[in-house]
Formats: structure tokens, C-alpha cells, sequence
């Protein structure tokens, strides 16, 4: 639930999104569900984005594609917020479904896709998350079982360990923000671990200083300040790798 107030622009957003997006796509529309730090009391307005899934009954037309993409340019052009939107299209009954069709909004584009069929995602929106329009979330996936949430954490992390270490040219290793991103996904995905549940990026850090190896307590700690203070920490690569070798190590 969200409790915290929100920015105007973000609140006119989300009700854009409850009173138009159901227009544009018409009886395709299943449900639209928000999720991630906006409603796990994490949401911090100078760098928060802001997590949505669009529930269709079939991948979209491309009608129907280019009037989503029309609505979201027209809405991009009058509220700054419309850019921090994180917007997932995907099918009832293969919402779990790797490679099934869907469509992805992000950094002010959308482009089509294939679903990686993530349940830590589901998790999240099935523990937190909010009802924009539609029906409860649990009409819309299975339940996430022991073995898909394990290979979904494994997945996780070797995109990180990609970007991190072994990809040649990668163009988010040097970005100070992803270093932060990376050691904080790191934390939740540890905590997915242990707890069989999720949580957010503040809580799993917490979590984190409080139970890992103190070797890792240091590194956590700058980033859980950079994520709440907005700051530029430069972390150390040689940090972040250990960290992540300690992480597949947990996992062996």
C-alpha cells in the first residue's frame, strides 16, 4: 500500500494511467499493477522509478502498440514522471512464461520483447503491490514455487556478475549509480535466499550489515547511504566482485 505522500506530478501520472491506459487498450486491458519501492514504503522521489505491470489477454496489435506509444509520448512531453515509469506488458496465463511475448516501457521507450518470466517480480507484486484496474494480481500468475524463485535469483545475479566482471565493454560497469545498484541487488537477492520472500533494496541492505560476514558490512553501507542520500559514491570494483563471488558461493 502506498502510504507516503507522493510528488502531484507522480499522483496526476498514476491516475493517467488508471483513467486512459484502459481506453487505449480496450477490452485487452486485464489489469495494471504497481510494485517496487513506490509500495514497499522505500519510495524516495529523487531517485525512486516507478514500477508497473500491464496485464494483457494477448501480446499487443500493432494498433494497439503504436497508441500506447503515442499516449506515452504525449503524457512523457507534460509530466517529467512519465520517465521514471517502468512499464511491463505481459500475458495472463504466461506471466511466468520465459520468451513468452510482451512489451517493456523504460528510459522513455517502448520496444517489444520477450519475458524473462521473473517471479521475484510476481513476488513482489503479490506481497506489496497495488491494484490500479483489474483484478486481484493472484488471477494473473501460478504460485511461485521453491525451485522457480532459486533459478530466478541464479539469473539475477549472473547479470550482474556479467556487467561487473566478465562482459568486455560493458557500458554500466564505470556508472557510479549501477555500482550502487549492483551491491544493493546483491543484499535482496541474499535475503530472497534465506527468507523465501522479497524485500527492498533499504530493508535487504539492513538486513545485510545485520548478517553477512563483517568483510562486506563497509561496502553495504556506502551504498545503502549513496541509494538514500542520492549521493555519487564511487565504489570499488574489487568490492563489488567479491561481493558477488561471496553471493555464488552461498548459492554452491
Amino acid at each position: 500500500m502506498m502510504t507516503r505522500e507522493l510528488p502531484s506530478a507522480l499522483s496526476a501520472l498514476l491516475a493517467d494511467i488508471r483513467n486512459e491506459l484502459p481506453i487505449v487498450l480496450g477490452s485487452n486491458l486485464v489489469g495494471i499493477y504497481l510494485y517496487g519501492s513506490l509500495t514497499q514504503g522505500a519510495f524516495n522521489p529523487k531517485r525512486s522509478d516507478v514500477d508497473g505491470i500491464v496485464v494483457t489477454g494477448r501480446a499487443l496489435t500493432t494498433r494497439e502498440f503504436r497508441a500506447v506509444g503515442r499516449w506515452l509520448r504525449r503524457s512523457a512531453a507534460v509530466n517529467p514522471w512519465t520517465r521514471r515509469l517502468q512499464l511491463s506488458f505481459l500475458l495472463k496465463g504466461r506471466a511466468l512464461v520465459r520468451g513468452a511475448p510482451s512489451c517493456l516501457y523504460q528510459f522513455g521507450r517502448l520496444a517489444r520483447g520477450r519475458s524473462d518470466g521473473n517471479p521475484i517480480i510476481w513476488l513482489n507484486v503479490l506481497k506489496s503491490g497495488v491494484v490500479l484496474v483489474g483484478p486481484p494480481a493472484r488471477s494473473c500468475v501460478p504460485r511461485v514455487d521453491e525451485p522457480s524463485l532459486l533459478s530466478a535469483l541464479r539469473r539475477e545475479l549472473g547479470y550482474l556478475r556479467t556487467e561487473i566482471t566478465t562482459k568486455a565493454h560493458s557500458k554500466w560497469r564505470r556508472v557510479p549509480s549501477y555500482r550502487v545498484y549492483a551491491v544493493l541487488t546483491v543484499c535482496r537477492i541474499l535475503y530472497s535466499l534465506r527468507t523465501g520472500t522479497i524485500a527492498s533494496k533499504p530493508r535487504a541492505a539492513h538486513w545485510a550489515i545485520a548478517h553477512l560476514p563483517s568483510s562486506h558490512v563497509m561496502l553495504v553501507r556506502l551504498a545503502l547511504r549513496a541509494h538514500s542520500e542520492g549521493g555519487a559514491a564511487r565504489l570499488a570494483l574489487a568490492g563489488i566482485r567479491a561481493f558477488i563471488e561471496f553471493a555464488d558461493a552461498v548459492f554452491a
